[in-house]
């Protein structure tokens, strides 16, 4: 009679410690349910945001050429996401040789910088504007907001250009786009849900690989 007492207590033990373990176990997956699902809205919301963000900068215009005046300030549109910098373009008399910034005149005033110059300006080529041609003189940094330009005594320069030296689409742009898409990527894979009908389909395959057997 007390073995069998002892049986069944040990039995309530064992099926009170089961439903423990099930009920802990239920509610650590709850627990890591709420965390994927957490960290998954945040990719998915960062993720939008640097797509819709790497869109319309890559959609933005390249900032326009601006006539310097030889005699005064003139202020420089920012470059923003466009890494190309500014190309001073005047006239003189052999581009291979063109002077410098400062004798021609012209130098950052405020948000633009005259970095170490290459040798051959050359590269950036010629431009003609109105009938008159204009080769590279010196080569500018990219601006930022409020950015201008002073000039002093550069008439015999005149026209003077600022050019960005290329037109082409920022990388800074497209690769937040990117960066975006791997977010959203990472935020499918993350959310629970996706782990869910992964293991359903696993789960399936695992059965119909059974009962052809």
């Amino acid at each position: 009679m007390e073995s069998r007492e002892g049986q069944l207590r040990f039995s309530r033990g064992r099926l009170a410690a089961a439903r423990a373990n099930r009920s802990r176990r239920l509610t650590d997956s709850a627990a890591v349910r709420r965390r994927r699902a957490i960290a998954g809205l945040a990719l998915l919301v960062v993720g939008l945001g640097c797509l819709a963000f790497g869109i319309a900068a890559g959609r933005a215009d390249p900032p326009a050429a601006v006539q310097l005046a030889p005699e005064g300030v003139t202020e420089v549109p920012a470059t923003h996401f466009y890494e190309n910098p500014w190309v001073l373009y005047g006239q003189v008399d052999d581009p291979r040789r063109p002077p410098s910034a400062a004798d021609v005149g012209c130098l950052p005033e405020t948000g633009l910088q005259l970095p170490e110059q290459p040798e051959d300006l050359t590269i950036y080529g010629a431009r003609v504007v109105d009938g008159v041609s204009i080769a590279a003189i010196a080569l500018y940094g990219r601006s930022g907001d409020g950015a201008s330009v002073r000039c002093t005594d550069a008439s015999d320069y005149a026209p003077l250009w600022l050019i960005p030296s290329s037109d082409a689409r920022p990388f800074t742009a497209t690769g937040i786009a990117i960066l975006g898409i791997l977010l959203l990527v990472a935020a499918a894979l993350v959310h629970p849900a996706t782990s869910e009908l992964s293991a359903q389909r696993w789960a399936a395959g695992r059965s119909r690989r059974r009962s052809r057997r």
